[in-house]
């Protein structure tokens, strides 16, 4: 095994070597994989889990609440990173996940799963943003668009699977294992990392002059002194009343509710006290590390790659959990089926992001264009979706339609996240990419939250006419009540549902045509693109928003 110096690198490198190099990337791409298969994985599981707990109107909470912890925590885990370590942050945000997903696996309630669902996001989203730093800091910056493609490949492996592995474990009448399978793996992953990562890793080595106990009750000060527990707690409130208004909007309260508009109010607040105390402590200089630094909102170059991070996680998200739902209430199929109906557009995802490593990276074509490709694909798949008719039999070209969208899809994730890191200065990178991160998991919880939203509206409108109260209240607690009504009844209420599914496609095709305003404000002279030939920009390269400088 190759010694390593005992300097500190400022630049993209390998620490590590050999053995453990293998080992290591194994055990981060454990890791990386199973957070994204559990964002997906219950989404054709998500009909079996609600009416075994009997709680179907309550359906998206299981999904919002481990991605808004997720969201809420995203910045917080790359700043404890830059204090205790990325291997320390790694371990300790895996073990949350672990021991969480084993708690959601012995849920007896709907309720408890939730809560622990939350928690468990808590842990996914440290392993996400950490695992997703560490694979572009583990080798060479030469080999950037390698392993950002093997990043990208991977999520998108645990994508394309989750909703598969969720449908054959619900076939199997076994929906807790969609959670429990989470620990034997886990555990491994843990092993790995912990074995084969070094602790001063991404860093050279430096020499230790303090006893252990020493270090950790100075880092243990340093954590609360310096990661910004403030604005993670206004960005959790601010995302947490705007879920709520969306989820419980029409559902157990009416839009003009006070409840509902307090709730959006009281998010909107939030929201801009988040901005002010952000700009507040990256003026003053406070010792907290801000989890938006002040000066990248004056990068319109990144605020255009956070824009587009936001646009383009809405449309993955909201297709990748109301699709497969979509197949099992409107067509009647089962969730390995709905799961294999939905690889037309899981598998298109990570053909986009391997085109996006290829074009960034062996071809160097700019990330603008590769985005514009990517958005009107999107545009034009989704919202063609959007159109197939509300009936119960399944048209076989709406699979063309998903090809299209899961291609455009990722080709957009993939160029917006390879662009994150190379258009600020290098202390900037893990909080640009956490930034990034944060708000594509942002756009898909927000869109999970409006879906439900659209869904509880075409439910109220259009049901309440031919559903008597018992009725209505059996549905919400089981879809699969709909099999106890007469067949005309059953079919009208299915092409309800088809039509609710199809406004929500409408939301995401327009998202998607959004990203066109986030290229536009990446658009310059000299586009962003990937160059073998530099590492990351100088720092003088990003300073102004206006300037012309190539970034390569």
């Amino acid at each position: 095994m190759k010694s390593v110096d005992s300097s500190p690198t400022k630049e993209w490198g390998s620490t590590i070597h050999g053995l453990r190099l293998y080992l290591g990337a194994t055990g981060l791409g454990l890791a990386l994989f199973l957070t994204c298969l559990e964002a997906t994985i219950v989404s054709t599981s998500l009909v079996t889990i609600t009416d075994d707990l009997k709680g179907s109107n309550n359906s998206s909470w299981i999904i919002t609440s481990y991605l808004l912890t997720y969201t809420g925590f995203l910045i917080v885990w790359s700043n404890c990173s830059t204090i205790i370590g990325v291997k320390a942050a790694v371990l300790a945000s895996l073990f949350l996940f672990i021991v969480f997903s084993a708690a959601c696996a012995g849920s007896q309630t709907l309720n408890q799963l939730i809560i622990f669902r939350a928690l468990q996001g808590l842990g996914g989203a440290g392993v996400y943003s950490l695992t997703l730093y560490s694979f572009v800091r583990i080798v060479p910056y030469k080999h950037f668009d390698k392993v950002s493609s093997l990043a990208g490949g991977i999520s998108s492996l645990g994508l394309v699977l989750g909703p598969l592995l969720g449908g054959a474990i619900a076939n199997k009448g076994s929906w807790r294992w969609v959670f429990l399978y989470n620990v034997p793996v886990g555990v491994v992953s843990w092993m790995f990392t912990w074995f084969a990562i070094p602790s001063h890793f991404p860093n050279q080595k430096v020499p230790q002059t303090q006893g252990l106990k020493t270090r950790l009750w100075l880092g243990t000060k340093s954590f609360f002194r310096r990661v910004d527990l403030l604005g993670s707690f206004l960005t959790l409130t601010t995302c947490s009343f705007i879920i709520a208004a969306l989820q419980e909007g029409n559902s157990e309260y009416s839009w003009n509710s006070s409840l509902v508009i307090s709730f959006f109010v009281i998010s909107g607040t939030f929201c801009i006290l988040f901005a002010l105390w952000e700009w507040f402590i990256s003026l003053h200089e406070m010792g907290i590390i801000p989890m938006f630094p002040w000066r990248l909102i004056k990068n319109r170059i990144f605020m255009g790659v956070v824009l587009g991070f936001f646009t383009s996680g809405l449309p993955l998200f909201v297709c990748i959990i109301n699709i497969p739902q979509r197949f099992q209430i409107v067509n009647g199929s089962s969730p390995l089926g709905a799961g294999v109906k939905l690889l037309s557009f899981s598998v298109s995802c990570p053909v986009g992001i391997i085109a996006c490593s290829i074009l960034s990276g062996r071809l160097e074509i700019p990330f603008c264009y590769i985005t514009l490709a990517g958005a009107t694909m999107q545009v034009i798949g989704i919202f063609l979706y959007s159109t197939i008719d509300p009936v119960t039999t399944l048209w076989l070209g709406q699979f063309g339609y998903l090809v299209l969208g899961g291609l455009g899809v990722g080709l957009s994730v993939a160029a917006f996240y390879m662009a994150a890191p190379l258009v600020v200065d290098h202390d900037d990178q893990a909080a640009a990419v956490g930034i990034g991160i944060q708000f594509r998991t942002l756009g898909g919880v927000l869109g999970v939250a409006a879906s439900a939203a659209i869904l509880n509206h075409f439910i109220e409108s259009r049901l309440s006419a031919i559903l008597d109260p018992m009725e209505k209240a059996a549905l919400a607690r089981s879809t699969q009540s709909i099999m106890t009504l007469t067949p005309d009844v059953q079919n009208h209420i299915r092409e309800v549902y088809a039509l609710s599914y199809n406004a929500q496609m409408k939301l995401a095709a327009s998202f998607s045509a959004a990203q066109f305003l986030a290229i536009a404000m990446i658009w310059k002279k000299d586009n962003v693109r990937f160059s073998k030939g530099k590492p990351q920009p100088e720092k003088d390269h990003i300073q102004s928003p206006s300037s012309e400088e190539s970034i390569e």
